[in-house]
């Protein structure tokens, strides 16, 4: 778009008048690489720089023999005695390291506050390296000494870096040295990002605690309302915005664990999900939980509850089955091994087709819901802070795994004539007689046998969209038959549960699971048996690259799912069954991808508002603040700026209902005969799509941008379908969808995304060079990418309201990291600390004129630095301020 011939000259002066107040000069901290070693095998590194991934030379660490430690000693002077925060960085992976100040008491050093871990080498080692804050110590003035032990169960092993004794409050990160003074920053420069311990400063503006209820449960029991999620005291539907949290036991003290849930509300979480409980638990022994992990559940559950976060729980990942559960043995031998205690195995898979492990289930799921937390005195059955129970995760007869393996016979031979058996019953009760059967199947094959009674399944991957593939080409009935055959045992086991669950007393939303069929033609009946219980599901992913679950040299999907509506992440709406609450209990744009600041928005405004789903879970929340660098280089974390950092944003607009909810413009509907025709009834291909990304394939009988038009549901019955004249709203030739609400706009031409709302505006996406005019605002965006926001704290409409939150994203990237060119290869990953891109824009206010801008820190608190304002109320954001919040006053 081109600009207003005056516009850049205005903005031009107006920046003739920014500037950067000087930071004042901190105390002196006491930095110390090692370089004293008092034994001769002991040398540390010296500094992060010289290490390399591809491993450390021998002489790089610290070592012990046998029971004979390494020791190191240090002599230091300090000029001003007082209390300092001491860091230390080392290995942490397995060791054990103490420390002694002066001549006083060995201290262990706990690794529970470890910042920036990563592995030395991605060849198998034990060795790594992390900050760790290990806690305050006083230090008297003039000489003092520190001595390090270490006596790790493996030789040879430990490792210091370098130390420090802080006061001037310097947050280590990667190879970043304290500085007295921070130069001045130009208007595009990146800028670290480091966190520490949130102090909850009550002037934090982007502290979201008050907007959520306290204790969880005070409104009754959640309950569904047709398509909504409602308590049952409450009038008004209600949302969620959350996150998975892991309580991750033994990896946090519980007064970390405290400040982690404080986190999560400042933020806006008002719903977690303990995935999987049975995991974290473990499986029962003679009826029993482990009772100490029990009382840490118990605890963690509770001040969930006293901070208005509600739980989730998906309580299997494939049910853990122990020789004591009465599984036949020659069942129990196939069961894969998937624990260190090669005695316990996994019914992943085959828990769909198996009653035997159904009812181990729900001897389980008897005695948690049965269980009385000491800590709320209530049974989790009558505890409505469990909001959610999720009957198993990632889990359904239709995935590749079983059904492959049960179509090929040779990994689970008794288990596969088990399900061949009962599929021939099926058959035979439907047809009567074996030339009945031939007849209707068009002959059958060589592994069928009415003399054993049994017939041969299909591979999930013979289930094509338009019938069936493969050896079975041609067989539509047939595919039609077994996927008739396998709903009836994967939604009888679900109703079955859903009944089992209420006689237990549970009160609250049941889940089936979040999974997809692995051939076309079975998704749709797949997602039938997903009705059995109160809410469908759903998970997917986009982004990513090599690395598997981790971030690493490579390959990288650099796409930006602005690039085509209704894809990636959102795509995942055509599973919306009209009538049902939908959710998505797993979710994210994993790194390295460039533009994950899209995913947090996009799902925001367009999944929780336009399509009306009910509840979001970003995963994965693991720690009390916000990460170092990309995190542990994890492709799963929540706690970084562009999700955790966007979040008071977000769910904000989406629990107060900013964003509206539109009309359906895809009201599809599939008769029950339509399932079982061996075919995809809907044309809705999400069989495709690489490492744990979802994606639809092929030809689509209802468009991917139609997700950005309206609500896109399915039905399972004799309605009519219905949709609206699509072309109104979306013009092919200019590649741009308008919502039927006029509040969202989606040019895919120019990969952008505005939204205008009374309380919530935004520009999303490749913005760069282009201005916007927005109900309460004019933008002219510098920054290439950006999630610019614009939240209204008042709940007044943003015109009138006297304090508006900006919360401005851009790129980010770990320090020395490097793309190709193009964008397609993660050249060098980098280390900490994290890098942002300042959002640099020249934004007008409409209506009030602001009084101030002021710049706030990276927990909300303002800075003192005001961004100058023009008299017109035009100001400009850039990376003088080193920050992505700033609140408008008025």
């Amino acid at each position: 778009m081109k600009f207003p011939a005056g516009f850049w000259l205005i903005a031009g002066l107006f920046t003739l008048f920014i500037f950067l107040a000087a930071r004042p000069a901190a105390a002196d901290p006491i930095w110390i690489e090692g370089e004293q070693p008092t034994h001769a095998d002991v040398l540390t590194n010296g500094w992060y720089d010289d290490v390399k991934k591809e491993g450390m030379s021998g002489n790089d660490w610290l070592t012990h023999y046998g029971d004979r430690p390494g020791t190191a000693t240090y002599d230091f002077q300090v000029a001003k005695p007082g209390p300092y925060t001491f860091w230390w960085r080392g290995n942490v992976l397995l060791a054990a390291v103490d420390y002694r100040l002066g001549g006083g008491e060995w201290t262990p050093i706990q690794f529970t506050d470890k910042r920036g871990e990563y592995m030395i080498s991605p060849k198998p080692d034990h060795r790594s390296l992390a900050w760790v804050k290990v806690g305050t110590v006083t230090l008297p003035q003039g000489p003092n000494r520190i001595t390090f032990k270490f006596h790790s169960k493996i030789s040879n092993h430990g490792g210091i870096d370098c130390f420090l004794f802080d006061d001037s409050g310097f947050v280590p990160s990667g190879a970043t040295r304290p500085t007295a003074t921070q130069a001045p920053a130009g208007p595009a420069d990146w800028f670290p990002v480091v966190y520490d311990t949130d102090a909850f400063s009550e002037k934090s503006v982007i502290d979201m605690s008050a907007t959520i209820d306290a204790p969880a449960g005070q409104h009754g029991f959640l309950k569904t309302a047709g398509e909504h999620l409602l308590f049952e005291h409450d009038t008004e539907p209600t949302k969620f915005w959350g996150c998975g949290a892991n309580l991750n036991f033994g990896h946090m003290s519980r007064d970390q664990l405290t400040q982690r849930i404080r986190y999560l509300r400042k933020y806006g979480v008002n719903m977690v999900r303990e995935h999987p409980v049975q995991s974290d638990l473990g499986p029962l022994v003679n009826g029993q939980f482990d009772a100490k992990r029990m009382d840490d559940l118990d605890w963690w559950f509770a001040e969930l509850k006293k901070q208005g976060i509600y739980s989730t729980w998906s309580v299997f990942y494939g049910v853990i089955v122990s020789p004591d559960d009465d599984y036949p043995p020659v069942l129990f031998n196939e069961l894969p091994v998937t624990h260190k205690d090669k005695n316990l195995r996994s019914g992943y898979g085959l828990t769909n087709t198996e009653r035997g492990l159904q009812d181990i289930e729900l001897k389980y799921l008897t005695a948690l819901l049965n269980h009385v937390n000491p800590y709320t005195g209530l049974r989790y059955a009558d505890d409505p802070a469990l909001a959610v129970l999720e009957f198993q995760n990632e889990d359904c007869v239709f995935f590749h795994f079983p059904l492959n393996e049960l179509y090929k016979g040779e990994k689970f031979p008794r288990h596969t004539q088990r399900v061949r058996h009962a599929f021939f019953d099926w058959a035979l009760k439907k047809y009567g007689d074996e030339k009945s059967l031939r007849d209707a199947w068009g002959g059958l094959r060589k592994g069928d046998s009415f003399a054993q009674q049994e017939l041969e399944l299909m591979g999930a991957y013979h289930l094509g969209g338009d019938g069936p593939l493969y050896e079975f080409a041609g067989q539509k009935q047939r595919a039609g038959d077994l996927i008739a055959f396998l709903t009836e045992q994967q939604r009888g086991y679900y109703q079955r549960r859903e009944k089992e669950v209420r006689e237990l007393g549970f009160k609250a939303v049941t889940v089936t699971t979040a999974w997809r069929a692995g051939g076309a033609a079975a998704d749709p009946a797949n997602l039938y048996c997903d009705t059995a219980a109160d809410m469908i599901d759903r998970h997917n992913y986009f982004g990513g690259g090599a690395g598997g679950h981790g971030i690493a040299p490579g390959e990288v999907d650099n796409a930006s799912m602005l690039a085509l509506p209704g894809s990636g992440l959102l795509s995942m709406g055509m599973y919306q069954v009209a009538g049902k609450p939908f959710c998505s209990t797993e979710w994210s744009s994993m790194p390295p991808n460039e533009w994950k600041a899209e995913a947090a928005p996009l799902m925001a405004f367009y999944g929780m508002g336009l399509q009306g789903w009910d509840a979001s879970y970003h995963f994965l929340n693991s720690r009390a603040y916000p990460g170092d660098g990309w995190p542990e280089l994890s492709k799963y974390v929540t706690d970084t700026p562009h999700y955790i950092g966007q979040f008071p944003a977000l769910s904000l607009a989406v629990r107060r209902g900013d964003i509206a909810q539109a009309p359906a413009a895809a009201a599809r509907q599939v008769t029950i005969p339509d399932l079982f025709a061996g075919t995809d009834p809907l044309h809705q291909d999400f069989t495709g799509g690489g490492h744990d990304v979802k994606s639809l394939q092929g030809q689509l009988a209802t468009p991917m941008p139609v997700l950005a038009i309206g609500k896109v549901t399915v039905g399972f019955g004799d309605d009519q379908p219905s949709t609206v004249d699509w072309a109104k709203y979306w013009d092919s030739s200019a590649k741009l969808v308008c919502s039927m609400t006029g509040e969202l706009a989606w040019n895919y031409g120019r990969q952008v995304v505005t939204v205008d709302t009374p309380r919530t505006q935004a520009v999303v996406g490749r913005a760069g060079g282009q201005m916007f005019k927005l109900g309460a605002m004019d933008v002219a965006v510098t920054t290439p990418f950006v999630s610019l926001l614009f939240t209204a704290l008042d709940g007044k409409p943003i015109d009138e309201s006297k304090h508006v939150l900006i919360t401005a994203m851009a790129r980010d990237r770990q320090t020395n990291a490097k793309y190709s060119d193009d964008g397609t290869k993660l050249l060098a990953v980098g280390g900490p600390p994290l890098l942002m891109e300042p959002v640099q824009a020249l934004i007008r206010m409409k209506g009030l004129p602001p009084t101030s801008v002021n710049a706030l820190d990276i927990y909300g608190v303002p800075t003192g630095q005001s961004v100058p304002l023009s008299p017109d109320g035009t100001f400009e954001l850039s990376g003088r301020y080193r920050t992505f919040y700033y609140e408008i006053l008025r």
